[in-house]
């Protein structure tokens, strides 16, 4: 049915800081990315995209003290979150709108600072949902390219052992939508919490609920093509796997795996259009019985809940028919261009590069993380460090005079 701002019943009200919370593995790439690429035209309809860049990360991080998964270390520094709170506090427009999947790693202690800092009276709360028997094989990919070197059915098997929840319970704690939307309906109101359902076969849909949401024009967000989000396919991440046993065996740290693996080979293998025939990473068959019982549980639980559903919740708790073409376990054959795609990512996550059409010598090329990070994010951390030497180099000479 046609309506207009003023008779659609999804429109949220003026004020509005709409959080996306996630979390991970159910589109929230394609919505920021949608999100970022029309934030010129989110402004003229008077909504506020909030962030320097298309994912918050590094602010949200700080917030729910979180540290990078790529990387040891610590989570980022609480200013990141303090320039955030100043950013959307300091809004003019309408509706305000800010995405990370962060957000769904938050306690429900910090969910209500986060809550209380963004004022509760103007915070809503749009979570998307996905199938689960989607979101296991795109989440053990993700945690391949992260170092991880567990095969696909023993990772399965670890989810669903004894007791619920363990070994894995931060799988269980970002992918259980139903108590992923209770924490947040506890804090903000479940009047107050809107599920949006991720159905792959029409990506669309879910560009349309934000529209709706936030009172855009129809068609304002449109996918951003991103091969460097593709999945990977079942060669691909074993290939991936089989590196990180040999890097885990030899004790490397994994900051130097994220610039090897993150920041190159998977890139780099992303790249490739894989044959219509290569395998997929998918649900083994004898877990599919699990995993469908999981995600009925996950559905009555958010229909219990009293959120807001767009969409159709059923599709949630689709699992497909077992195939009788499914890759059987065991040794997976990797076709040459997946070996030789993953060896040149590494390459070239060492800065070493040619100039097309050349056979020069290789030379030093700026790092490929540097080629991914915004402009400003460089200048920032060159002007602390210099900040930092500074104080240093003043600290030194008050030394001097003091002793002299």
């Amino acid at each position: 049915m046609p309506t207009s701002p003023d008779t659609d019943p999804l429109l949220l009200p003026e004020g509005t800081r709409l959080l996306h919370i996630g979390p991970h593995k159910t589109g929230t790439t394609a919505v920021q990315s949608a999100l970022w690429a029309a934030r010129a035209s989110l402004l003229e309809q008077g909504v506020r995209h909030a962030g320097r860049s298309r994912n918050p990360s590094s602010a949200v991080r700080a917030v729910t003290e979180q540290a990078s998964p790529y990387v040891e270390g610590t989570p980022p520094s609480m200013r990141h979150w303090r320039d955030l709170v100043r950013e959307i506090r300091g809004a003019k427009e309408p509706r305000l709108v800010v995405s990370s999947e962060f957000f769904a790693w938050a306690s429900p202690e910090v969910i209500g600072r986060i809550v209380d800092e963004l004022d509760p009276d103007r915070v809503r709360i749009a979570v998307t949902v996905r199938p689960l028997a989607r979101i296991i094989p795109s989440h053990w990919q993700q945690n391949i390219q992260a170092g991880t070197v567990v095969g696909l059915d023993a990772w399965i098997e670890s989810l669903f052992r004894e007791p619920p929840g363990r070994p894995n319970p931060r799988f269980w704690w970002l992918q259980r939508h139903d108590q992923l939307i209770a924490r947040w309906a506890d804090v903000v109101g479940p009047d107050r919490v809107t599920a949006v359902v991720v159905d792959d076969r029409a990506h669309d849909v879910v560009f349309r609920a934000f529209e709706h949401l936030l009172g855009l024009r129809e068609g304002t967000l449109v996918g951003v093509r991103d091969l460097a989000n593709r999945s990977l396919t079942l060669p691909e991440a074993e290939a991936v796997r089989a590196f990180n046993v040999r890097f885990k065996a030899e004790g490397f740290p994994k900051a130097l795996h994220a610039r090897l693996m993150r920041f190159g080979a998977a890139q780099e293998m992303k790249q490739r259009e894989p044959a219509a025939d290569e395998p997929r990473v998918e649900l083994p068959p004898q877990a599919l019985d699990r995993v469908a019982a999981a995600a009925r549980g996950i559905v009555a639980g958010i229909e219990a809940s009293g959120v807001r559903v767009i969409g159709d919740l059923s599709i949630l708790a689709e699992v497909p028919a077992a195939r009788p073409d499914a890759v059987p376990a065991g040794p997976v054959a990797i076709p040459p261009d997946v070996a030789a795609a993953l060896a040149m990512g590494i390459v070239a996550s060492t800065g070493a590069a040619r100039d097309a059409g050349t056979r020069a010598p290789l030379q030093f090329a700026e790092p490929v993380e540097l080629v991914r990070v915004p402009t400003y994010q460089v200048i920032g951390v060159v002007g602390l460090r210099a900040q930092a030497a500074v104080l240093r180099s003043l600290r030194r000479i008050g030394r001097v005079l003091r002793r002299g």
